[in-house]
């Protein structure tokens, strides 16, 4: 199904708490685009904040974790809320609040040593471009064309998928104007999302994951959580998708937040 045919999760409250019947919700949320605003470069994202002061209301009774394809160390100094967990590289690089003893790194020797040979080529071979970023993280690598003209696009496309064809350690995937290089390696956001559920023992009888972000790689949460959790698509996209609501913007995610922090659709913990 596409956003158009979803329901609009603000305007649908009531099955969204049938959805989540009594138990203790935990979030999980993307980044760009769902709590902070698209940006023309990634340096310049910045959280609302009215959106941080929601999550810092909603840690006090409930897990929230920032799932994002961001590097681990850049999703905190953006986020920078205590009692948040973090879930960054797409989920490769996983840690909780200080003293949780949460950690997790998926990946190794062999796909660290692959994302520095394409991040040197990426940045070799792309320089002439203009507007081109070449975004190196611990364990993925993103290339940002969100600036390049047009008529320069199918040059980025092209070098990008020759730079992941000689890497066989690493996979390539997409999202809104920006490649991604990740390993090749049986993990995305929705894993990670079940890992921290299972190692802070948030079981389906007693907790409902609510999952929402907008991108293509938000889909892996969504997939994850379609049977006993509730998952929002953030914006008006005609691409399929699992999603069992929508929302308009960021702007409408932090609604939507304000609302399960007033009590209105969720309760805390005793």
């Amino acid at each position: 199904m596409t956003a158009p045919g979803l329901p609009r999760a603000l305007e649908t409250l009531d099955d969204i708490e049938k959805k989540i019947s009594g138990r203790t919700p935990a979030f999980f949320l993307d980044f760009d685009g769902t709590v902070s605003p698209i940006s023309a470069h990634p340096d310049l994202a910045v959280m609302p904040a009215g959106t941080a002061k929601v999550l810092d209301v909603l840690t006090r009774d409930h897990v929230v974790c920032l799932v994002s394809g961001r590097d681990l160390t850049d999703l905190r100094r953006k986020v920078d809320i205590p009692g948040v967990y973090y879930a960054g590289d797409h989920g490769y690089r996983i840690a909780g609040p200080a003293g949780s003893g949460v950690e997790l790194e998926v990946g190794g020797q062999q796909e660290r040593l692959e994302l520095e040979s394409a991040s040197y080529e990426l940045e070799r071979r792309l320089r002439s471009i203009a507007g081109v970023v070449v975004e190196t993280k611990g364990t993925s690598l993103s290339v940002h064309y969100r600036l390049v003209a047009e008529n320069e696009r199918p040059a980025v496309d092209r070098t990008v998928r020759e730079v992941a064809d000689s890497a066989p350690s690493l996979r390539l995937t997409g999202g809104k104007l920006v490649h991604e290089l990740r390993p090749r390696l049986p993990w995305d956001k929705g894993r990670a999302v079940l890992w921290l559920m299972g190692r802070l023992r948030l079981h389906h009888a007693d907790s409902c994951p609510i999952c929402i972000g907008d991108d293509l790689t938000d889909e892996d949460m969504f997939v994850a959580v379609r049977r006993w959790g509730v998952s929002i698509l953030v914006g008006r996209s005609d691409r399929p998708t699992s999603a069992q609501y929508w929302v308009e913007d960021p702007q409408e995610v932090t609604a939507l937040l304000t609302t399960f922090a007033g009590g209105k659709v969720i309760k805390g913990r005793e």
